[in-house]
């Protein structure tokens, strides 16, 4: 019986399918085997493979959430997933771009290089790992110092900005700003010096 009733479902429209998993999410289901290889490659097109599963498996979340509001006068419910993905998509691009640009100012504030103008935009995948790196480090920094730094970073205050921020003169905040770069300087410089020493013995 129940295999007799999947194959029925199979055979109906995609609002059939989100009419009935207002009531039975098995329903649903089967919406998500339908589409969920479509709106994967949707999402790789444009954020790659690394995202694509995630976004793709967020949409089909999200689309069952919102079934209720779905318009059942439409059969086919891709553009409806689709406009759900973009958004996702949308959403992680704007997020990538932040994670990027604050990539580029720690490494600037921390002096760990010269950028070139390839380097300007780094992969994401980098980015975040230098960013895991550099969190590591901060961890045991003041909390005062990694205060300002988020601001400045991340928020994009300027100094004066962070000061009112913080309640504190802009002063300060030029110290621990270049007390926390001198600390992560050395320290970076140190991890890349142990890192050569490791591979010139391999």
């Amino acid at each position: 019986m129940r295999k007799d009733r999947v194959m029925a479902m199979d055979g109906e429209n995609d609002a059939a399918l989100i009419r009935a998993a207002q009531s039975d999410s098995t329903s649903f289901g089967t919406l998500f085997d339908r589409h969920f290889g479509t709106v994967y490659r949707f999402c790789a097109r444009r954020v790659g493979g690394d995202l694509a599963e995630d976004i793709a498996g967020e949409t089909f979340r999200r689309a069952f959430e919102a079934r209720r509001s779905y318009d059942l006068g439409q059969p086919n419910a891709l553009p409806w997933l689709f406009r759900i993905a973009l958004n996702l998509v949308r959403d992680a691009n704007r997020a990538r771009a932040a994670e990027d640009r604050a990539y580029g100012r720690l490494r600037a504030l921390a002096r760990t290089g010269t950028l070139s103008e390839e380097d300007q935009v780094p992969r994401s995948a980098e980015a975040r790992a230098e960013l895991a790196r550099l969190a590591r480090l901060l961890v045991a920094e003041p909390q005062e110092d990694v205060d300002a730094l988020f601001l400045h970073v991340w928020d994009g205050l300027s100094y004066v900005e962070v000061a009112t921020a913080l309640g504190i003169p802009v002063g300060t905040v030029r110290s621990r700003l270049s007390r926390l770069r001198q600390r992560l300087e050395t320290t970076l410089v140190n991890q890349v010096g142990d890192s050569q020493t490791a591979n010139a013995k391999e």
